[in-house]
């Protein structure tokens, strides 16, 4: 049985939380760099990704179901046992951001919350419900984004905000800094986007478009790799070719010459009933001399 010490330790060791919400649609190694990288810059025990039912800011056509982005997200952050993904926005029933936030930090009131989101996301916040009240409720980490990224940071947020933003030195203490309280991290940007996954696949299903729209153009990625496995059955075929080759000459030659050689000693057989006759013709002779 564990003791209180033992409790307050196990406590004190998982108190710092990383959230990365998002559609996930799909999740994608982007992700996972993003994760770990926030697990070492801004000293982390977990990182855990909020799969958002449904984005408030895009329509349900763009959206693959749920089950599917989950069980993906699921699958690529197996192998991270620090990375978490968690179905915790459809259990509580919210919807936007702000209200999943106070409910996380009102059923862990343990644990520091950072919220981790990208460069583009930070510029067009302001379009969130209630965008200022999420800097107030947690300090936030932004990654930079290859197509957004500058020296400056631009947007509603940061000219809220911008006194706020705390120097990069003391990035790995922001999840015990007092909000509302920034910083923009010096992560190495990685351009790979889920937009960019979904328009790659859409691009790629152009010549067979489907009803279904974005989903039908992801589930269909992994039929290109259905047809480059078959390239070994190729190589049996030419194994089987190869093959035949020795059932078609050597012991069918050897049988016919065999049958040859054993019709011979049938025609000296002939020979010697010829010559069995000739003691006949000699009796004959001897009855015509006793007349």
């Amino acid at each position: 049985m564990k003791s209180k010490t033992d409790e307050k330790k196990v406590i004190a060791k998982q108190k710092r939380i990383g959230l990365l919400g998002g559609s996930f649609n799909p999740a994608h190694e982007g992700h996972v760099a993003m994760s770990l990288f926030a697990l070492a810059r801004l000293k982390l025990d977990e990182v855990w990704w909020v799969v958002s039912p449904l984005n408030p800011l895009k329509t349900r056509d763009e959206m693959m179901p749920y089950a599917m982005r989950i069980r993906g997200a699921r699958k690529l952050a197996l192998p991270h046992t620090k990375i978490v993904v968690t179905d915790i926005e459809k259990r509580l029933g919210t919807r936007y951001t702000i209200d999943t936030l106070r409910a996380l930090k009102r059923r862990a009131p343990m644990k520091k919350f950072v919220w981790l989101m990208g460069e583009d996301n930070f510029k067009t916040i302001s379009l969130w419900k209630s965008w200022q009240q999420i800097f107030l409720e947690l300090p936030v980490a932004v990654f930079r984004r290859s197509e957004y990224s500058d020296s400056n940071v631009r947007g509603d947020a940061h000219a809220v905000f911008a006194k706020e933003q705390l120097p990069l030195a003391l990035a790995e203490d922001l999840a015990e800094a007092n909000t509302p309280a920034w910083v923009l991290l010096d992560n190495t940007v990685n351009p790979l986007s889920a937009t960019q996954i979904r328009q790659r696949s859409k691009v790629a299903s152009k010549s067979n478009p489907s009803n279904e729209g974005v989903l039908e153009m992801v589930v269909k990625k992994p039929a290109v790799k259905k047809a480059v496995a078959k390239k070994p059955a190729a190589k049996k075929v030419v194994k089987k070719t190869v093959a035949k080759k020795p059932a078609a000459k050597k012991p069918a030659a050897k049988k016919v010459v065999k049958k040859t050689v054993a019709k011979k000693p049938a025609a000296k057989k002939v020979v010697k009933k010829t010559v069995a006759k000739k003691p006949a013709a000699k009796k004959v002779v001897k009855k015509t001399v006793k007349k």
